[in-house]
């Protein structure tokens, strides 16, 4: 059994390509055996290098480097080679005290398995902050994850920080588990798509449909979709990813 996976990306309108500040695994649209993998953060606009320290989260999680047992620990790890890569880095002055106080990435990750004999089987997730995970079948949301409400997005969510956790937030840590079927669809987004699927949602809308021609057919293209929508002021501008799997 395989998982179909499209990934789709674009930076803030205005902003460079080198710019985007999300990140997401696998970083191509592929074919995984499962069990798999799948991964997206996104880099916290006010802090520096966090595009970095997304890429390293889901780079870990898609190698395993990251476990759900051991969470902290994995994402500590992780904070130190962000840390070491970006002090052999040349920055101006002003930059310095920045990188002290470290930076901040949401994060969600997904383990896809396979029940052998069968054309069905069994998803965890983890998450801390506003990057979500949507699994649909049919014409049915089974399963929105952490948010179910639109209300539940705001301009201060938990983020994994390099410079480590309080107890506190590691209980706000949030895991979610479930099982598949062939036909269902997993879509995960950084928080600005995501508050657009879920305020669908809320509307009675069905905007997993918009989602496959976008995905499979790719007609429009994710490019232009999305500047139409921030055109319509439907979208927020700002860093979007999505990535969908599906299974054959």
């Amino acid at each position: 059994m395989k998982a179909c996976v499209n990934a789709f990306r674009l930076q803030k309108a205005g902003n460079a390509d080198s710019e985007y500040e999300d990140s997401f695994w696998p970083q191509t649209s592929c074919e995984q055996t499962l069990p798999a993998r799948i991964a997206v953060a996104d880099g916290a606009t006010d802090a520096v290098y966090s595009g970095l320290w997304a890429n390293i989260l889901v780079r870990a999680w898609g190698r395993r480097r990251i476990k759900t047992a051991s969470f902290p620990e994995g994402v500590g790890k992780q904070a130190k080679i962000w840390q070491r890569i970006i002090r052999h880095r040349r920055k101006p002055w002003y930059v310095e005290e920045k990188v002290r106080l470290g930076t901040y990435a949401a994060f969600i990750g997904v383990d896809l398995d396979h029940t052998p004999g069968s054309s069905s089987g069994s998803w965890s997730a983890i998450a801390c902050g506003d990057c979500c995970l949507f699994h649909v079948r049919d014409t049915e949301l089974i399963t929105p994850f952490p948010v179910s409400r639109s209300s539940e997005f705001s301009n201060s969510p938990l983020l994994l920080s390099t410079s480590g956790m309080n107890r506190d937030d590691l209980n706000r840590v949030q895991t979610a588990t479930g099982s598949w079927e062939e036909g269902d669809c997993f879509y995960l987004m950084s928080d600005a798509l995501a508050y657009w699927f879920m305020a669908k949602c809320e509307l009675g809308a069905v905007p997993w449909q918009l989602l496959s021609d976008i995905t499979l057919a790719r007609q429009p293209s994710f490019q232009v979709w999305v500047q139409d929508l921030r055109e319509r002021h439907e979208l927020k501008n700002d860093d979007c990813t999505l990535v969908s799997v599906t299974f054959e």
